[in-house]
């Protein structure tokens, strides 16, 4: 069994910023936000895509733009300590309209070289988050602003402009099953019962969903149901035992494995590690 692992997590309306010690691997995911990756400490690691190993070490940097399906490998040797940024869509907007360049704007690689700029900005940041110093808007904004604007001047070139989901159709037996899940996925609903509500066979289901969405339904549930956890954990008293029931896992226990795979640490760390950016 894993022993806790050092963590921490701060979130506001710009995402999540987290910095984690850890060797655990991760299932495979998807965030419906921007995911940015470095390496500050400790032995490297790396994550997949598809079929690419994605090394992360003191010379890369790992930027999943949103629904790019990943998971991390366990680590061979000693634990990874690793600065992850999960940012909102319209906050990058912002940044990048601030610097005239157009919102909407993609990663053209998932895997870049380490700049010095970047690593400063990197070590700053995970250093404000790691000390307890990102109590107020403005000791938060000011070292992830850094980061993200020298993220942004390394790695987006402004001819680089496709859209993160812009100009995907959605299909309307699509927007019925995206409003299904939204309902219900607190009940874990299975993926053959939605095909069939929205009159598509599995198959095309599948592949009408990844075309209009841009993720698959399998990781488009689970981001709903991470999402609610995470939620509840940070901004409620809900007991565990009552958040795993609410959101239809059978036992405690389930909760606890599934959350640990997606996160690398418990619920109950979770829950004591996150603060929010007031």
């Amino acid at each position: 069994m894993h022993q806790e692992t050092p963590i921490w997590i701060v979130t506001g309306d710009f995402g999540r910023a987290t910095v984690n010690v850890t060797d655990r691997a991760l299932v495979e995911h998807a965030h419906q936000q921007f995911n940015m990756l470095f390496m500050l400490d400790g032995t490297g690691t790396a994550f997949r895509t598809g079929d690419t190993d994605l090394p992360l070490d003191r010379s890369s940097v790992i930027l999943f733009n949103p629904w790019v399906p990943h998971l991390k490998l366990a680590n061979a040797g000693e634990p990874t300590m690793i600065l992850s940024l999960v940012i909102e869509q319209g906050w990058i907007d912002r940044v990048l309209e601030a610097q005239r360049l157009r919102s909407g704007l993609v990663f053209p690689n998932i895997l870049e070289r380490m700049t010095p700029a970047v690593r400063l900005a990197a070590q700053r940041l995970a250093g404000a988050i790691s000390r307890g110093l990102c109590d107020t808007i403005e000791d938060r904004e000011q070292p992830l602003m850094e980061l993200i604007d020298a993220v942004v001047a390394a790695y987006i070139a402004p001819e680089a402009a496709s859209a993160a989901n812009g100009g995907r159709p959605i299909d309307f037996r699509i927007r019925k099953a995206l409003l299904y899940i939204h309902e219900h996925a607190h009940e874990n609903p299975r993926i053959d019962e939605i095909a069939r509500m929205v009159g598509l066979s599995r198959s095309h289901f599948f592949e009408q969903f990844r075309r209009c969405v841009g993720a698959s339904p399998r990781h488009y549930i689970d981001h709903i149901r991470m999402s609610a956890a995470m939620r509840w954990l940070s901004t409620s008293d809900r007991s565990l035992v009552e958040v795993a029931d609410e959101l239809g896992f059978g036992a405690h226990s389930n909760f606890t494995r599934f959350f640990a795979q997606h996160m690398a640490v418990s619920p109950s760390e979770y829950r004591r590690q996150t603060y929010a950016a007031a």
